[in-house]
């Protein structure tokens, strides 16, 4: 029951023996994933070679791929052994991620309404803040995310610039969560992904391990294109403060300390914060599940590669201001709330539900054992109201405790 116990928004219900999810509660944190010692639980993520139905095929990194890797690595040497994968062309994150750093300075500086602001570039902190934090959604940034607005850009410039078909083109993203995969499948802020696939770090790294000591081998830093561009460490807490360096600023990393964060903003208690840059894993992205480094090592990683490879990453101002302006950056559609099924119906329903989860929960010992196959003894008394378990699945109710304990 580990799985069950770990989910943050009790989405997570033991019957028969089987883990079974709520899809409407679901954030797609993979902290079931990472507790399960069975590994039971498996995401599902596009195979490395699904976009070789592509005439021209384009790969975005995740910007946590390159700390998986050795610190002396040459970013570079990733990118063609990329290319020796079948890919044409690989585009960073960068540009897009200091583009979006600005506009975010811009954003919070001209907002008037409740703060913190909360970044938007976690998907599972979003989901999590949709269905558990609904008051908080309408603090969430509205700002499009790097690897979006990166594919974007690939999709309105490669078509004239090669003469190509914008259907012959297919982008793939190199992911480092399932919150990520889903985000690109099934996106809630707009009709559709720009991308056409998601790879996981995990699968590709295997392939490109091999290629990546092959290439070092022979590699020289001359070999570099000079409009070549790198920005180490987005992948990592704290990115989005490195580059605003504003104060009253802050970032939180983990599923259950971004928990207590949301909790305090909901009591009123972080007044004095403007921003919070809140990622689901532990140290950020280089703590997904998909990655394969340890993410203190990779931590250590991209600070050796900003110091060694990272290059002058310069987005202008003018350019900032004026698609700021045009909404260039910002989100198709409002993040609004999810409502579980519990409350998605009527207000007198709803209400009628609520009073009677109340009721059946002062009957129940409240303990919160788990042995019923719930999380707690309120998330019992809620499956009961939904007409899903019976009474006397509570072991204390049951008899079977009293049974066990005289035998």
């Amino acid at each position: 029951m580990r799985c069950m116990r770990n989910c943050p928004t009790q989405a997570i219900r033991v019957r028969d023996g089987k883990a079974r999810f709520a899809e409407e509660l679901c954030v797609d944190c993979a902290a079931c994933l990472q507790v399960c010692p069975e590994k039971a639980i498996e995401p599902i993520a596009d195979p490395v070679g699904e976009i070789s139905r592509f005439k021209y095929k384009v790969v975005v990194p995740g910007a946590s791929l390159y700390s998986q890797f050795k610190p002396d690595t040459h970013p570079y040497i990733i990118h063609l052994a990329l290319k020796e994968l079948g890919f044409d062309a690989v585009v960073d994150v960068s540009l897009a991620s200091v583009a979006l750093a600005k506009t975010l300075i811009k954003h919070v500086g001209a907002y008037k309404g409740r703060l913190p602001l909360i970044s938007s570039y976690c998907p599972s902190v979003v989901r999590l803040i949709q269905v558990k934090y609904p008051d908080l959604v309408e603090q969430i940034v509205p700002l499009n995310v790097p690897r979006e607005i990166t594919a974007m850009e690939i999709r309105r410039s490669v078509p004239e610039e090669l003469g190509i078909a914008p259907e012959d083109i297919g982008i793939v993203y190199l992911v480092t969560c399932p919150a990520k995969i889903v985000s690109i499948k099934q996106p809630a802020e707009k009709a559709e992904s720009y991308f056409d696939g998601a790879v996981s770090i995990a699968d590709a790294y295997s392939v490109l391990l091999p290629k990546v000591r092959e290439i070092s081998e022979k590699f020289d830093e001359s070999m570099v294109p000079k409009d070549w561009v790198f920005g180490a460490g987005w992948g990592r807490t704290g990115s989005i403060l490195r580059q605003a360096k504003k104060e009253g600023w802050m970032a939180v990393s983990g599923i259950n300390n971004v928990t207590q964060m949301l909790e305090d903003i909901e009591k009123g208690r972080l007044r004095y914060v403007e921003f919070i840059e809140a990622w689901a894993h532990p140290g950020g992205c280089i703590g997904g599940p998909f990655c394969i480094e340890n993410p203190y090592v990779a931590l250590h990683t991209c600070m050796l590669q900003r110091e060694r490879f990272e290059t002058e990453l310069v987005v202008p101002d003018d350019l900032i201001e004026q698609r700021f302006k045009d909404g260039y950056y910002f989100l198709e559609k409002p993040i609004l709330p999810r409502s579980p099924e519990f409350f998605d119906t009527d207000l007198e329903t709803s209400i009628k539900r609520m009073k009677e989860r109340e009721r059946i929960h002062k009957k129940l010992r409240q303990i919160d054992c788990g042995c019923c196959g719930a999380p707690t003894c309120l998330a019992f008394a809620e499956d009961f109201v939904k007409g899903e378990v019976k009474f006397t699945d509570c072991i204390w109710l049951s008899g079977k405790s009293q049974n066990n304990n005289s035998q």
